[in-house]
């Protein structure tokens, strides 16, 4: 058993709480949040032990600390952190993005231990009182090494004694499938519904009203945090630029084909798609 801190015990963090302990892998939690709030209802639902307002000595304490904080706080963080640990204790984060581990600022970090890593889970909504014990069960967990280390195997087999697959990547490679895979789906659910209610106000009383299954479905995940998705748009905008360039390009390709009606390169797009689909979600 570890004794674990964790920064930010919010939606993943507090989640990554209770699945620690639900696996007896932590004998104990600090959890660290300028939220006092969110610190609070982690500690009543025991996904920590130690509630604590700033980052301090007792991360000396610990054997691994998880970064759970939107991507774009990692700075500060990490200079807080590198105060007080040695390369005893091992860092890992749950960040979306994982280019700023390759940027010349984190060379400073030279008293951090880190194996950069990704759980491939979460919902909609944030904070603490969303969490759920179950969070990670069958889901992926992508690690990014920026070096070799012990450290890797230990955080490796934390992540699959919680029932996760894990894959191991480059950092660039894992921001250029995230692009894809989920900050493009996050996008484009953001902006369609700025787009829906940029209409006129009787418009906008019929798009309440008749807002079908399609629409609700597809704009589910525009209700995340916003600044959330903020860092993470920023922080991954080379690869981000890059897809939605190509995305951007296919659309066009699509309303050329819908503006002269080409019926039959219309149709032929659509199979071809809806094909990729089915195969994606025999994969699940």
């Amino acid at each position: 058993m570890y004794n674990i801190t964790i920064i930010g015990p919010g939606l993943i963090g507090a989640s990554l709480g209770l699945c620690l302990k639900k696996y007896a892998l932590a004998d104990k939690i600090h959890g660290m949040d300028i939220d006092t709030i969110n610190l609070k209802k982690a500690k009543g639902l025991n996904a920590i032990d130690e509630a604590h307002k700033e980052i301090g000595s007792y991360v000396n304490e610990s054997d691994i600390v998880f970064v759970c904080t939107p991507v774009g706080t990692f700075q500060k963080i990490f200079e807080s952190l590198n105060k007080f640990l040695t390369k005893r204790t091992i860092v890992s984060d749950v960040g979306s993005v994982k280019g700023f581990f390759l940027k010349k600022p984190f060379n400073n970090f030279t008293n951090l231990n880190i194996v950069p890593g990704h759980p491939i889970a979460g919902t909609e909504f944030s904070g603490a009182s969303n969490s759920k014990i179950d969070m990670f069960e069958n889901k992926w967990c992508i690690l990014t090494p920026i070096n070799k280390s012990k450290s890797i195997k230990v955080i490796e087999n934390i992540w699959k004694r919680m029932n996760m697959r894990v894959e191991i990547m480059s950092p660039n490679k894992h921001d250029k499938i995230m692009s894809v895979t989920s900050h493009l789906p996050h996008l484009i659910a953001f902006t369609i519904v700025g787009t829906a209610f940029n209409l006129s106000p009787r418009d906008r009383k019929s798009l309440l009203n008749f807002s079908a299954g399609g629409f609700r479905d597809f704009t589910r995940i525009g209700s995340s945090d916003p600044k959330m998705w903020h860092d993470i748009f920023l922080q991954n905008k080379k690869f981000i630029l890059s897809t939605l360039e190509k995305f951007g390009n296919d659309l066009d390709f699509l309303k050329m084909l819908i503006k002269t009606e080409n019926s039959g390169k219309i149709l032929n797009i659509l199979k071809k798609n809806k094909t990729i689909r089915q195969k994606i979600s025999k994969l699940s």
